[in-house]
């Protein structure tokens, strides 16, 4: 009686396991039609750069040379060169994939603790080399109270090389000349107003800072929610309904161009020659079967906008 109930058992496992295969390679095979789908049914005036099969997250890194893709079928990370198509490896840190900024195609700030060394629970900022994974401690001049004096931040910003602005953070990084051999110059701060008596939006009160100091900065907030973004060249701005030419209200790509609602929830980064910009929509889900709640992401490609 016992071999009859170890062979039915078997048989049960046998198919148990094979109907899990073909849901799973069902699942595949419906992932992958829809991805094509989203490659060939594409927003008008867009080419794609990363198939929606590779399930990409684009981000746009300042200057427009690279791109910032993870994709997550397979799983791997990289930095795109969009003249040449080559793919560089990122290192490996995490802190990166959480709270990392990019500054150009070489350095990015791992963002630290909000409210400066008056935090108990403070963290350190810092840079982030994308070239070798090596962190540059950040020197924090933000007043924290109990300090006799404020940090004097002047002459950080005035020597330095590099100035990048984070409009929605309200922070300012500046970088010495040969920052790798001098990261103690290195600094951020944090600045929302410029006394007791102001309010400003995100970001103002910073470009006023540097305005003042006649100081040509970067900005790296890619949010588009506080300040417009301009082109490489400062030929063209980004907003959230639109691309302008520079210091005109004149709209060179409206919403309906491209093909969205809003272009500022589409943007992710510039084209290096400014023949576009690239772009990517949020993905979705397919229900399947509303019975069991079966939902499949649909990926989204990473496109480029053709500019008019």
């Amino acid at each position: 009686m016992k071999r009859p109930i170890a062979k039915r058992s078997v048989f049960f496992i046998a198919a148990v396991l094979a109907l899990v295969l073909l849901c799973s390679n069902l699942e595949t095979l419906l992932v992958w039609s829809l991805c094509w789908q989203r490659n060939l049914d594409l927003p008008p005036n867009t080419e794609v750069i990363v198939s929606a099969c590779r399930s990409p997250v684009v981000v746009g890194v300042p200057g427009g040379e690279v791109l910032f893709v993870r994709e997550h079928r397979p799983e791997k990370m990289y930095l795109l060169d969009l003249r040449t198509g080559e793919k560089r490896a990122v290192p490996d840190d995490p802190l990166f994939l959480k709270r990392g900024v990019f500054l150009n195609s070489e350095l990015a700030w791992l963002e630290g603790s909000p409210g400066g060394l008056s935090n108990p629970l403070y963290t350190p900022h810092y840079i982030f080399d994308l070239t070798n994974g090596k962190r540059y401690e950040l020197t924090d001049l933000t007043a924290w109270s109990g300090q006799p004096k404020p940090p004097d931040y002047v002459p950080y910003f005035q020597s330095a090389d590099q100035v990048f602005v984070h409009h929605g953070n309200n922070r300012a990084i500046a970088l010495p000349p040969d920052f790798p051999q001098h990261p103690e110059e290195g600094v951020i701060l944090y600045k929302s107003q410029l006394n007791s008596e102001t309010d400003f939006e995100n970001g103002e009160a910073l470009e006023i800072i540097m305005k003042d100091l006649g100081m040509q900065y970067e900005n790296i907030d890619y949010s588009l929610r506080y300040a417009d973004l301009p082109s490489p060249t400062g030929k063209y701005v980004v907003r959230n309904d639109g691309i302008y030419f520079s210091g005109m209200n004149t709209p060179v790509v409206t919403p309906e161009y491209a093909g969205v609602r809003f272009l500022g929830g589409y943007f992710r980064g510039w084209y290096y020659d400014e023949s576009g910009v690239v772009v990517q929509r949020y993905s979705s889900f397919l229900i399947s079967n509303s019975l069991i709640g079966s939902h499949y992401p649909i990926p989204e490609p990473a496109l480029k906008l053709r500019l008019p």
